[in-house]
């Protein structure tokens, strides 16, 4: 049986290539080997197979994207496509599914040579007017998503869609050690409070069921988790958790399920082994919540995010977990602002794409440390599930349902306090 130091030989042969394919100069986010290696990993352009680099192969044979880069880039989020721009498919923009029988999860819009795409997702907006007591207005958009293009006949009469666009991906190391006691504590004293009613998203992991925290319904439960899911449904590769090599390709779709794939025996029998998803998890792990690390410094600001009720889903802080192998990210003081349960956000913002405990209303609170490196672009942000909220202003005025209370006491303040309770949080 080969050791583990014979079994990584392959893999970090190609890992010293994308090194070399990383620019000149360019500032690592830790001095590990590990890191640096995932951060060429995350930043791989994954390509067809077969080819004579069998760990460089296995992409799609249907996609949406070739590399995690592709749909975090900097590390950041995605945005919807521009109905104003022809043929702009947006960046980081997908459509899940219900569960089609021929169509799966979610829409790729993208194949390799030979293979057909699914369609190509598609959103149309109708504006609407909000009207502060104040006389002041906003215009929100609210959207309708649909395909054209499709490959595969039309989708079942019961298929419902759902938009999402790629999330930010800094700070998901320091949310990971949250330990699941604190989460289910907060979800145990908001039941108690009555205030709001959060509540943990319980998925099966080996067996076991665990609170979920990444994704936008907290449907999975580690970083590495997350990451696995978004290879197989996004680029179409096969990894411990989702072992099939054609990725969200069903029994309906013989042609792709008949393609050529990248899985290896030297790797695991998998297009991306364990190994990789490591690396790539060491990378991401090292990556800060853009400067955020210290308690918001705008105490005036942060009375009146808790006085109109955002902090009660919002929670400011929590203390990481200690984890011998993750000693920086160990018992830190964070300020996600986030309590990353679920939460009904009424119908405005539901969709019909039940994924585990999380029902068509029910959204994972957002952690909102990191937009003070988009401040600047307030009123062109793609905020909210689907990015259709363009502002901090519209994505509050979105909310409903457990939130009602807290989005009316915003649009009952006076306008410079509603102007300062944005600056707070484009501050975070």
């Amino acid at each position: 049986m080969p050791d583990t130091a014979s079994k990584r030989r392959p893999l970090l042969a190609t890992a010293a290539l994308l090194l070399a394919l990383v620019p000149a100069g360019a500032a690592f986010a830790a001095d590990s080997l590990d890191s640096r290696i995932g951060e060429g990993l995350f930043r791989r352009m994954w390509v067809a197979a077969p080819t004579a680099t069998q760990a460089a192969d296995g992409l799609g044979p249907l996609y949406n994207a070739r590399s995690c880069a592709t749909c975090h880039p900097r590390g950041g989020g995605g945005r919807p496509p521009d109905p104003a721009s022809e043929g702009d498919q947006g960046v980081g923009f997908a459509l899940k599914l219900s569960g089609d029988p021929v169509y799966g999860r979610q829409i790729q819009s993208n194949a390799i040579l030979g293979q057909v795409i699914e369609g190509r997702p598609t959103v149309a907006y109708r504006e609407e007017t909000v009207r502060f007591p104040d006389g002041e207005t906003v215009r929100l958009r609210r959207p309708t998503h649909g395909v054209k293009d499709l490959g595969y006949g039309p989708l079942a009469e019961a298929t419902a869609l759902s938009a999402r666009v790629s999330p930010r991906v800094h700070g998901m190391g320091l949310l990971d050690l949250i330990p699941e006691a604190e989460l289910q504590a907060e979800a145990d004293r908001q039941s108690r409070d009555g205030v709001v009613a959060g509540r943990p998203n319980r998925v099966p992991m080996d067996g076991v069921p665990r609170i979920g925290r990444f994704g936008w319904k907290a449907t999975h439960p580690t970083l590495a988790q997350q990451d696995a899911e978004a290879f197989s449904l996004d680029i179409g590769m096969s990894t411990p958790d989702y072992r099939e090599p054609w990725g969200d390709c069903t029994p309906a779709q013989t042609a792709c399920r008949e393609a050529h794939h990248g899985d290896s025996k030297q790797f695991e029998g998998l297009e991306i082994p364990s190994t990789v998803i490591g690396l790539i998890d060491a990378y991401l792990r090292t990556l800060p919540p853009d400067g955020s690390l210290e308690a918001p410094k705008d105490k005036a600001g942060g009375a009146l995010f808790a006085a109109t009720g955002c902090a009660a889903c919002h929670r400011p802080s929590y203390t990481t977990g200690a984890d011998p192998a993750h000693p920086t990210l160990s018992k830190q003081v964070i300020f996600p602002h986030s309590d990353l349960l679920l939460h009904d956000m009424g119908d405005g913002l539901a969709d019909e794409v039940p994924m585990g405990e999380a029902r068509g209303r029910d959204w994972r609170t957002t952690p909102l440390w990191g937009l003070n490196r988009l401040a600047k672009d307030d009123g062109r942000l793609s905020l909210l599930h689907d990015g259709r909220a363009r502002s901090v202003t519209e994505a509050i005025l979105w909310h409903g349902g457990e939130a009602e209370k807290a989005r009316k006491n915003f649009m009952d303040l006076p306008r410079d306090a509603r102007k300062r309770l944005v600056r707070y949080v484009l501050g975070l």
